[in-house]
């Protein structure tokens, strides 16, 4: 329970815009300042990866403000985590191995077949699935991996249309930037809309409220009839 409240108070600080606007700065100051693009695996993921969650995060409280409250839990947990993850697929490079990388401009997974499946995935699981949380996981997984493409495409060239070809894609800078700035400043849902119904605490019995139920029970039990002893 509280994991779950922590990942809702989470996304609630992600819609603040003020810290939507840090987290963008932040990212652009560090891409424009420190060329860690020039830098070994280990240091350039030491730089990198919090970048990347810092995207998803500033994605996350786009998605909270549109809503106009936080996404599931579950969600929130897969598309912060995913949005790193997924950088797990450089490994085989880095141990020697170009098993997924041979021909391209990142690995294989870093391409958006990953993308179309997941989305696929998480349609299908909310519409046959007898799990919610496995919608939400993977729904979360999409815009984890959709967050972390939206960076990466602008900092390197990537293989986007994997395997349909092996050209890679690099899109200017400045399209992050501005993809930022739109995010940002991306309105709440509009106030005519109806809200997520709140669930309405229960009401509380006062000790005159049991004690008038007490007496209406007594009162109807001297109105039943007594059993007549038969001789």
């Amino acid at each position: 329970m509280r994991g779950r409240e922590s990942l809702s108070r989470l996304a609630r600080l992600a819609a603040e815009r003020p810290v939507s606007l840090a987290l963008a700065a932040l990212c652009v100051f560090v891409d424009r300042a420190i060329p860690w693009h020039a830098m070994g695996f280990t240091l350039r993921a030491v730089i990198d990866e919090p970048c990347h969650m810092a995207t998803a995060f500033i994605v996350l409280g786009a998605i909270t403000r549109l809503r106009r409250t936080p996404p599931h839990p579950t969600f929130v947990a897969s598309m912060l985590a995913c949005s790193v993850l997924i950088d797990l697929d450089h490994l085989p490079l880095e141990f020697g191995s170009s098993v997924i990388t041979a021909g391209t401009a990142r690995p294989y997974t870093h391409a958006l077949w990953v993308l179309a499946l997941l989305i696929a995935a998480a349609i299908a699981a909310r519409r046959w699935s007898s799990k919610p949380a496995r919608a939400y996981l993977l729904a979360g997984a999409a815009w984890g991996v959709g967050a972390h493409f939206l960076r990466d495409v602008a900092t390197a060239p990537m293989s986007l249309w994997w395997p349909i070809s092996d050209g890679a894609v690099q899109v200017p800078y400045w399209t992050y930037v501005l993809g930022l700035a739109l995010i940002v400043a991306m309105p709440p849902r509009r106030s005519g809309m109806s809200d997520p119904p709140e669930e309405q605490p229960r009401p509380t019995a006062t000790a005159t409220d049991t004690a008038s139920a007490a007496a209406s029970a007594s009162a109807e039990g001297s109105a039943l009839p007594l059993p007549c002893n038969d001789r």
